[in-house]
Protein backbone atom coordinates (compact mmCIF):
# COMPACT_ATOMS: atom_id res chain seq x y z
CA UNK A 1 0.00 0.00 0.00
CA UNK A 2 1.30 3.69 -0.97
CA UNK A 3 1.63 5.87 1.45
CA UNK A 4 -0.86 8.24 -0.59
CA UNK A 5 -3.35 5.40 -0.20
CA UNK A 6 -2.60 5.19 3.58
CA UNK A 7 -3.22 9.10 3.71
CA UNK A 8 -6.77 8.81 1.85
CA UNK A 9 -7.88 5.51 3.99
CA UNK A 10 -7.22 7.34 7.14
CA UNK A 11 -8.90 10.51 6.21
CA UNK A 12 -12.18 8.76 5.34
CA UNK A 13 -12.38 6.92 8.68
CA UNK A 14 -11.26 9.85 10.46
CA UNK A 15 -14.47 11.78 8.38
CA UNK A 16 -16.26 9.18 9.42
CA UNK A 17 -15.25 9.62 12.91
CA UNK A 18 -16.37 12.70 13.01
CA UNK A 19 -19.21 13.05 11.43
CA UNK A 20 -21.42 11.86 14.01
CA UNK A 21 -19.79 11.89 17.15
CA UNK A 22 -22.50 13.84 19.13
CA UNK A 23 -24.98 10.71 17.68
CA UNK A 24 -22.47 8.25 19.15
CA UNK A 25 -21.34 10.65 22.37
CA UNK A 26 -24.52 11.97 24.03
CA UNK A 27 -27.64 9.82 24.43
CA UNK A 28 -29.69 12.82 25.13
CA UNK A 29 -29.73 13.57 21.39
CA UNK A 30 -29.85 10.06 20.00
CA UNK A 31 -33.03 9.97 22.02
CA UNK A 32 -34.73 13.08 20.87
CA UNK A 33 -33.95 12.16 17.72
CA UNK A 34 -35.46 8.77 17.65
CA UNK A 35 -38.54 10.00 19.37
CA UNK A 36 -38.89 13.09 17.06
CA UNK A 37 -38.79 10.62 13.93
CA UNK A 38 -41.06 8.15 15.24
CA UNK A 39 -43.56 10.62 15.91
CA UNK A 40 -43.43 11.18 19.70
CA UNK A 41 -42.57 15.09 19.48
CA UNK A 42 -44.02 15.97 22.96
CA UNK A 43 -42.02 13.31 24.56
CA UNK A 44 -38.80 14.72 22.52
CA UNK A 45 -39.00 18.01 24.51
CA UNK A 46 -37.31 16.59 27.55
CA UNK A 47 -34.21 14.70 25.94
CA UNK A 48 -33.96 17.99 23.50
CA UNK A 49 -33.51 20.24 26.71
CA UNK A 50 -31.13 17.65 28.32
CA UNK A 51 -28.96 17.94 25.41
CA UNK A 52 -28.83 21.42 24.95
CA UNK A 53 -27.61 21.42 28.48
CA UNK A 54 -24.41 19.35 27.98
CA UNK A 55 -23.48 22.25 26.02
CA UNK A 56 -23.06 21.71 23.01
CA UNK A 57 -21.20 23.24 19.75
CA UNK A 58 -23.03 25.72 17.60
CA UNK A 59 -24.88 24.29 15.10
CA UNK A 60 -25.57 21.38 17.10
CA UNK A 61 -26.87 23.89 19.70
CA UNK A 62 -29.01 25.99 16.91
CA UNK A 63 -30.95 23.09 15.77
CA UNK A 64 -32.07 21.12 19.32
CA UNK A 65 -33.05 24.87 20.42
CA UNK A 66 -35.19 25.06 17.51
CA UNK A 67 -36.45 21.64 17.15
CA UNK A 68 -37.33 22.57 20.97
CA UNK A 69 -38.90 25.58 20.55
CA UNK A 70 -40.97 24.44 17.67
CA UNK A 71 -41.86 21.15 19.84
CA UNK A 72 -43.42 23.15 22.67
CA UNK A 73 -45.33 25.70 20.51
CA UNK A 74 -46.39 22.58 18.77
CA UNK A 75 -48.03 21.77 22.18
CA UNK A 76 -49.66 24.96 23.16
CA UNK A 77 -46.14 25.63 25.45
CA UNK A 78 -45.99 28.94 23.66
CA UNK A 79 -44.54 30.58 26.92
CA UNK A 80 -41.70 28.50 27.44
CA UNK A 81 -41.12 28.37 23.01
CA UNK A 82 -40.56 32.32 22.86
CA UNK A 83 -38.20 32.21 26.32
CA UNK A 84 -36.15 29.26 24.31
CA UNK A 85 -35.78 31.18 21.14
CA UNK A 86 -34.91 34.68 23.05
CA UNK A 87 -32.46 32.73 25.06
CA UNK A 88 -30.80 31.52 21.48
CA UNK A 89 -31.14 34.72 19.65
CA UNK A 90 -29.81 36.39 22.29
CA UNK A 91 -26.76 33.63 22.32
CA UNK A 92 -26.75 33.88 18.64
CA UNK A 93 -27.67 37.29 17.20
CA UNK A 94 -26.38 37.13 13.35
CA UNK A 95 -28.01 34.04 12.81
CA UNK A 96 -30.54 33.55 10.07
CA UNK A 97 -31.90 30.82 11.07
CA UNK A 98 -32.25 31.71 15.20
CA UNK A 99 -33.86 34.67 14.01
CA UNK A 100 -36.37 33.53 11.67
CA UNK A 101 -37.17 31.13 14.74
CA UNK A 102 -37.10 33.55 17.17
CA UNK A 103 -40.14 35.83 14.45
CA UNK A 104 -41.97 32.42 13.82
CA UNK A 105 -42.76 32.57 18.10
CA UNK A 106 -43.33 35.52 18.16
CA UNK A 107 -45.96 35.87 15.50
CA UNK A 108 -47.36 32.75 16.53
CA UNK A 109 -48.10 34.70 19.63
CA UNK A 110 -49.34 37.25 18.01
CA UNK A 111 -46.14 39.80 19.24
CA UNK A 112 -46.05 41.11 15.81
CA UNK A 113 -43.84 44.21 16.74
CA UNK A 114 -41.25 41.81 18.42
CA UNK A 115 -41.75 39.30 15.53
CA UNK A 116 -41.40 42.13 12.95
CA UNK A 117 -38.11 43.24 14.74
CA UNK A 118 -36.70 39.37 14.20
CA UNK A 119 -37.59 39.03 10.50
CA UNK A 120 -35.81 42.25 9.64
CA UNK A 121 -33.25 40.90 11.08
CA UNK A 122 -33.73 37.84 8.72
CA UNK A 123 -33.91 40.49 5.92
CA UNK A 124 -30.94 42.29 6.64
CA UNK A 125 -28.52 38.86 6.72
CA UNK A 126 -29.92 37.20 3.78
CA UNK A 127 -31.37 39.83 1.44
CA UNK A 128 -32.17 37.12 -1.39
CA UNK A 129 -33.83 34.52 0.93
CA UNK A 130 -37.99 35.90 0.14
CA UNK A 131 -39.57 33.90 3.25
CA UNK A 132 -38.25 36.49 5.64
CA UNK A 133 -39.45 39.05 4.09
CA UNK A 134 -42.75 37.14 4.04
CA UNK A 135 -42.79 37.17 7.71
CA UNK A 136 -42.03 40.81 7.92
CA UNK A 137 -44.95 42.09 5.79
CA UNK A 138 -47.44 39.81 7.84
CA UNK A 139 -46.35 41.03 11.17
CA UNK A 140 -46.28 44.14 9.85
CA UNK A 141 -50.08 43.88 8.78
CA UNK A 142 -50.48 42.77 12.41
CA UNK A 143 -49.04 45.92 13.85
CA UNK A 144 -51.64 48.19 11.73
CA UNK A 145 -48.87 48.91 9.44
CA UNK A 146 -50.84 48.77 6.00
CA UNK A 147 -48.51 50.97 4.34
CA UNK A 148 -45.00 49.30 5.28
CA UNK A 149 -46.66 45.99 4.68
CA UNK A 150 -47.95 46.16 1.24
CA UNK A 151 -44.37 47.45 0.16
CA UNK A 152 -42.50 44.81 1.56
CA UNK A 153 -44.64 42.51 0.08
CA UNK A 154 -44.34 44.04 -3.43
CA UNK A 155 -40.43 43.92 -2.66
CA UNK A 156 -40.47 40.02 -1.82
CA UNK A 157 -42.89 39.30 -4.85
CA UNK A 158 -40.48 40.80 -7.29
CA UNK A 159 -37.89 38.92 -5.98
CA UNK A 160 -39.63 35.83 -5.54
CA UNK A 161 -40.74 36.81 -9.64
CA UNK A 162 -36.77 37.30 -10.41
CA UNK A 163 -36.32 33.40 -8.55
CA UNK A 164 -38.88 32.22 -10.83
CA UNK A 165 -40.39 30.80 -7.32
CA UNK A 166 -43.95 30.84 -8.75
CA UNK A 167 -45.77 29.26 -5.89
CA UNK A 168 -44.43 31.93 -3.45
CA UNK A 169 -44.93 34.93 -6.11
CA UNK A 170 -48.55 33.76 -6.35
CA UNK A 171 -49.29 33.61 -2.46
CA UNK A 172 -47.84 37.14 -1.72
CA UNK A 173 -49.51 38.49 -4.65
CA UNK A 174 -52.69 37.26 -3.21
CA UNK A 175 -51.73 38.48 0.19
CA UNK A 176 -50.90 41.70 -1.21
CA UNK A 177 -55.00 42.31 -2.68
CA UNK A 178 -56.38 40.71 0.50
CA UNK A 179 -54.70 43.06 2.65
CA UNK A 180 -56.44 45.61 1.17
CA UNK A 181 -59.38 44.63 1.29
CA UNK A 182 -59.15 43.86 5.28
CA UNK A 183 -57.36 47.86 5.62
CA UNK A 184 -61.15 49.47 5.94
CA UNK A 185 -61.80 46.64 8.60
CA UNK A 186 -61.30 46.50 12.44
CA UNK A 187 -58.34 44.34 13.24
CA UNK A 188 -60.39 41.10 14.16
CA UNK A 189 -61.96 41.11 10.83
CA UNK A 190 -58.19 39.32 9.49
CA UNK A 191 -57.55 37.93 12.59
CA UNK A 192 -57.65 34.53 11.40
CA UNK A 193 -56.51 35.34 7.86
CA UNK A 194 -53.65 36.39 8.98
CA UNK A 195 -53.03 33.24 11.81
CA UNK A 196 -52.93 31.02 9.00
CA UNK A 197 -51.14 33.10 6.19
CA UNK A 198 -48.32 32.89 9.28
CA UNK A 199 -48.79 28.87 9.48
CA UNK A 200 -47.64 29.04 6.31
CA UNK A 201 -44.50 30.58 6.35
CA UNK A 202 -43.75 28.33 9.52
CA UNK A 203 -44.10 25.55 7.95
CA UNK A 204 -42.52 26.31 4.66
CA UNK A 205 -39.54 27.41 6.93
CA UNK A 206 -39.45 24.02 9.44
CA UNK A 207 -39.79 22.09 5.99
CA UNK A 208 -36.53 23.81 4.60
CA UNK A 209 -34.46 23.99 7.87
CA UNK A 210 -34.09 20.65 9.33
CA UNK A 211 -33.20 18.86 5.69
CA UNK A 212 -30.42 21.59 6.05
CA UNK A 213 -29.25 20.94 9.10
CA UNK A 214 -29.62 17.29 9.22
CA UNK A 215 -27.51 17.34 5.44
CA UNK A 216 -24.59 19.26 7.08
CA UNK A 217 -24.56 17.56 10.56
CA UNK A 218 -24.72 13.97 8.76
CA UNK A 219 -27.49 13.15 10.93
Amino acid sequence: MTQHNRITIFCFFLWVALATPALAQNPFLAEALKLDRQGFVEESISPWKQFIETGPEKDLHIYAQIKMCIALARFSRYTEAVEAAKALARKYPDHYDVQFNLGNMLSATHQFEEAAQAYQSTVQLQKNEGLGYVGLGLSLFGTQKVDQSVKTLRMVRKLFKAQKNIPWYQNVRIMIGQIKGFAPYPPDFSNLWLANNLKLVHSTYEKSVFKNFEDNLNF
